[in-house]
């Protein structure tokens, strides 16, 4: 019997349903480079199992199970189904956590930097929202996130840390200076206050703050793998869908239009994409950068940028 006749059957996970689930937690938390639950220093048998069982433990649990068993119309589709669910609840945990760790960090590194004061009472945003020290930056920002990331990457001379999701005392994403050099141009470019949690999504949108490379033991959980050829295959995709995802996250509607003619001439994307070639050109340029900071370190970042430049491709009924 197959995990989804299981399900179909009885309405619970039994065993081929669980084994199944095992598969994509692993499956999904390798290609995405989620980090392991907490107290675990990578993803061992336990803690795949553990996360395994919080998918469905939560409160939204009984809708996810409800959801499977009324969508899935056969085997393929349940599995497919199956790995969005999980990845959807590790990409949420990791927010979360990522976030959380960042804000902490920001509110740090901004208390300790006299250009930085939290708005004072009796003005918008009294005792939430940050503002410059000397007075610039009246009222609460209402624009648009992209605005303040382009305002970021525009502050080049920043010295970049490795993230780790077990750092305590060590800087995340940047040191010190680099990170308050970068908030006070984007408070400068809003020219209003931000909540914290406005400046650390920019900081995570700059610094492409993602979860840190997991490390699975093989002889944990290879008993479950169908075949270590097809599901290395199968994480290769998934790994260079998700690094162009994470490329076309950082870039503007204006940059995406570029990236998908990057490999051209200026001249060709000015014509492609309606831009005057100066114009083209330094977003092409900038295009580069954000790629480089983003893909740089990655194994397949060749096939992570085309394919991002597959997906930023015009369809026919965008034009």
């Amino acid at each position: 019997m197959t995990a989804w006749e299981e399900l179909q059957r009885d309405g619970v996970f039994g065993t081929e349903a669980t084994v199944e689930l095992y598969r994509c937690v692993r499956a999904v938390a390798r290609a995405s480079n989620f980090p392991p639950p907490d107290g675990h220093p990578s993803w061992t048998l336990d803690a795949i199992q553990e996360t395994a069982h919080d998918v469905f433990a939560d409160a939204r649990g009984p809708q996810r199970l409800v959801e499977l068993a009324v969508k899935a119309h056969d085997d393929g589709s349940f599995r497919r189904l199956l790995e969005q669910v999980v990845r959807n609840f590790l990409r949420d945990r990791a927010r979360a956590t990522t976030k959380g760790r960042l804000i902490r960090r920001l509110r740090e590194v901004l208390n300790d930097d006299p250009r930085f004061a939290v708005v004072p009472a009796g003005q918008p945003g009294a005792g939430q929202n940050i503002e410059l020290a000397d007075g610039t930056t009246p009222g609460v920002w209402n624009g648009r996130l992209n605005d303040l990331v382009t305002a970021a990457y525009k502050v080049t001379e920043v010295s970049i840390v490795r993230w780790r999701a077990d750092a305590r005392r060590e800087s995340p994403v940047a040191e010190a200076t680099s990170l308050a050099a970068v908030c006070e141009a984007v408070l400068r470019a809003a020219g209003a206050s931000l909540t914290i949690g406005d400046l650390a999504d920019v900081i995570a949108a700059r610094f492409a703050v993602s979860p840190t490379p997991v490390i699975t033991p093989v002889d944990d959980v290879d008993p479950w793998l169908p075949g270590v050829d097809t599901v290395d295959h199968a994480q290769t995709e998934a790994e260079v869908l998700a690094g162009a995802e994470r490329l076309l996250a950082q870039l503007t509607p204006r940059e995406r239009l570029v990236l998908a003619y990057l490999d051209e001439p200026v001249r060709r994307i000015a014509d492609r994409t309606g831009l005057g070639k100066s114009a083209a050109a330094q977003i092409a340029a900038r295009v580069r950068e954000i790629a480089g900071h983003v893909l740089g370190a990655e194994a397949h970042r060749d096939d992570m940028l085309s394919t991002a430049q597959g997906l930023a491709a015009p369809r026919p009924h965008d034009t």
